[in-house]
């Protein structure tokens, strides 16, 4: 009987031996989880195209210069391929010239400005070494307003207001550290539907849509 039981004690110490054995292995190659947190700046050139407005029935097309966004992102990893973030980013350009009913080219002063609040979703869809290739995009507001003058007088882009926004992008991540990374992006980024006041008091350019070509840098750094 004693023989039994010896047996059986040796038998149920070997599987344990062997079970404890292979969890180890199995734990050593799940790594674990690491850098679900991020914090992002970014800031690069940003390419507008015409702003085009309603003026009681007269359209009016503001060109604009090229100019520069900037901004930052707070994010997290839900797993290998997504990423969600929060963006704020601020973009500004200035004036150039206005046409008036598709007629003639006429002299403006003065800039436009758009403020994002953006949610953000990016997947990570190859990987070369240390480079990653993600696509993606967002949706949230934007604040858009401007403070223009026309061909030297008053009248102009004023001040705008809220509108939907949204942005699809996509670019390459560069690791340069074990919690640094580089980021090479592009944004499309759109706002539609915005009413700007006249400068001088006199009545609103509406239906304007901001529509941007960005390309960025940044840093990001995980936690």
């Amino acid at each position: 009987m004693h023989r039994y039981t010896l047996s059986g004690v040796s038998a149920l110490v070997l599987a344990a031996g062997i079970t404890s054995a292979s969890a180890a292995d199995v734990a050593a190659e799940a790594p674990p989880p690491q850098d679900l947190w991020y914090v992002s700046l970014f800031g690069g050139v940003s390419i507008p195209q015409d702003v085009k407005t309603d003026f009681y029935g007269d359209e009016y097309s503001l060109d604009l210069k090229t100019g520069f966004v900037v901004g930052g992102a707070v994010g997290r990893r839900i797993n290998d391929a997504f990423r969600v973030e929060g963006e704020v980013s601020y973009a500004r350009y200035s004036a150039d010239t206005f046409t008036y009913n598709g007629v003639g080219t006429y002299s403006a002063d003065g800039n436009v400005s758009a403020t994002y609040l953006l949610a953000n979703v990016w997947a990570d869809v190859a990987h070369f070494n240390q480079a990653t290739l993600y696509l993606g995009g967002g949706l949230g507001a934007a604040y858009v307003t401007a403070d223009t003058q026309f061909n030297g007088s008053d009248y102009g882009y004023g001040k705008g207001e809220w509108g939907f926004a949204g942005q699809l992008g996509g670019g390459v991540t560069y690791a340069i550290a074990q919690n640094i990374d580089l980021d090479f992006g592009y944004r499309f980024k759109a706002v539609s539907s915005i009413d700007f006041d006249d400068n001088d008091g006199y009545g609103v350019y509406e239906d304007g849509n901001l529509y941007t070509h960005s390309l960025q840098l940044g840093i990001t750094a995980k936690f």
